[in-house]
């Protein structure tokens, strides 16, 4: 049974905490319900806990956070040299939003705060994850973008508003600014503890999106398909 590493970047707001637990949480019901059988070792970044072994499992996931790539925390410094060392000695490592954008901006691209403002909702980006052009939805929250992909990076998918949404690069990394993890639900209750701090037009629109149907389920079937490699 493959184990998957789950570097959390972040902790859930109190409110959420007794329904969701944590990311890592969140992430292990996601690929139990897709049937991955996945065990499952937990490192929490913000206090200093990283894999010391590559063979500590068998890939690396990086979740989401509040926190962007630029923010003077130690724990982000830790995080971006235990990339580049992990990698340098092929470990498969995914990263989904924050953990997409400190990959890219690890290994030689750059992410920032985005002058578009903030992706809210059930986004669509044109996709080459199956070799067909194609559209992909998934449930987006964030301000930061990747603005520059590394250089031996293959755009996957990308929109005028996020042109580089998903990359891999080689064999061992592949990452998505999307959540596939993400529940329309839990993105409400996310957005109701940001009322005030995020425009409420914005709100509205990402709130009236999630009608849509999203691809998380071929998503994480891919990213089961990368880890089982």
């Amino acid at each position: 049974m493959p184990r998957l590493g789950l570097l959390e970047t972040d902790t859930l707001y109190d409110c959420l905490i007794d329904d969701y637990g944590s990311y890592g949480n969140m992430f292990a019901a996601f690929f139990d319900a897709l049937g991955g059988q996945l065990s499952y070792r937990h490192y929490q970044v913000q206090a200093g806990e990283l894999p010391q072994h590559i063979d500590e499992c068998d890939a690396y996931l990086i979740t989401g956070s509040k926190a962007g790539v630029y923010d003077p925390l130690p724990w982000i410094a830790a995080l971006e040299s235990w990339i580049i060392d992990f990698h340098r000695q092929r470990a498969r490592i995914i990263g989904i939003c924050f953990g997409h954008q400190i990959i890219a901006h690890s290994l030689g691209g750059k992410a920032e705060k985005s002058e578009k403002g903030w992706g809210l909702g059930v986004l669509n980006c044109e996709q080459i994850l199956t070799g067909n052009a194609s559209t992909l939805r998934l449930i987006h929250s964030h301000q930061d973008q990747v603005i520059t992909l590394p250089a031996n990076a293959i755009r996957l998918a990308g929109s005028d508003f996020c042109p580089n949404a998903a990359l891999a690069i080689g064999n061992n990394v592949l990452t998505f600014q999307g959540h596939p993890e993400f529940t329309p639900r839990y993105l409400q209750r996310l957005l109701e503890q940001r009322k005030g701090t995020i425009d409420s037009e914005v709100i509205s629109r990402a709130l009236a999106s999630l009608n849509k149907a999203t691809d998380h389920e071929q998503v994480g079937r891919y990213l089961l398909d990368f880890i089982y490699r």
